[in-house]
């Protein structure tokens, strides 16, 4: 049986550029053995094997004319970041005209009382805004 948890951010979440955040949830729409830490983690009550999963949607950049400058837009698997913060699985990729989509998967262990979030990071000049993510850790009991 596969235990999961599932987590859905549904309004925009505010990005300040140059600065690693911490992505927030709005719901859970699946939440096996209380995992859910609100508004952003998934702690796991035991230790082992699991399938991290995200999805980010930025939203759709505003750019003064002509401005052809290259921005970079990254994002991670942290763990315990409100304690001794631990990343990994991250990915960055140079934005493109509208809406970008970034889908990641990432298997690593997770540590028995230890949340893991998602971070994500950006050098536009002003905000960005991540107007959808889902984030979802999944393990099958043995």
């Amino acid at each position: 049986m596969a235990t999961q948890c599932k987590l859905y951010r549904d309004t925009p979440q505010v990005i300040w550029p140059n600065s690693w955040t911490l992505l927030t949830f709005d719901r859970a729409v699946r939440n096996d053995r209380h995992m859910h830490r609100p508004p952003a983690l998934i702690m796991p009550p035991f230790g082992g094997d699991f399938i991290w999963g995200r999805g980010i949607r930025w939203e759709p950049l505003s750019l003064p004319p002509g401005d052809t400058r290259p921005r970079q837009f990254m994002a991670r698997f942290v763990r315990d970041p409100f304690g001794e913060s631990d990343d990994t699985g991250a990915e960055d990729q140079l934005d493109t005209p509208g809406r970008d989509w970034s889908t990641s998967t990432w298997c690593f262990w997770g540590e028995s009382g230890v949340p893991v979030g998602i971070e994500v990071w950006h050098d536009h000049h002003e905000p960005a805004s991540v107007g959808h993510a889902q984030f979802v850790a999944t393990t099958w009991d043995y």
